[in-house]
């Protein structure tokens, strides 16, 4: 289980669905993109219930691993949905730093 913190305060859910909430409010934020989730949560006396988020650019989200309060809270549909919602216009070829830029001329042999 998971709690995921937001500025109104806080909900418990399936780790699974917590990690794919962050994963696509991050895609979201690098595409200056919002949206708005429906996941399942439980409640403080633990009773199922459902949570909508709206996240993205400026979400601030906070999600940490919560003692079970019941049991592992699982919706797969939801979280492969998530998941894959992230992924839209990604760039699927993986970048990494080569290097270049190295011969720049760097800030301390500037005149100030």
């Amino acid at each position: 289980m998971k709690r995921i913190f937001h500025p109104g305060g806080s909900v418990v859910t399936g780790s699974d669905l917590a990690d794919a909430v962050m994963e696509y409010a991050e895609s979201l934020s690098g595409r200056s993109q919002v949206d708005v989730v429906d996941i399942p949560v439980l409640t403080d006396s633990g009773l199922p219930a459902r949570a909508r988020f709206l996240i993205g650019a400026s979400s601030q989200l906070v999600s940490v691993t919560s003692e079970p309060i019941l049991r592992e809270l699982i919706e797969s549909g939801t979280s492969e949905d998530l998941r894959r919602r992230a992924l839209v216009g990604a760039d699927t070829a993986l970048v990494g730093w080569t290097g270049d830029g190295l011969d720049s001329p760097q800030f301390d042999e500037f005149d100030y």
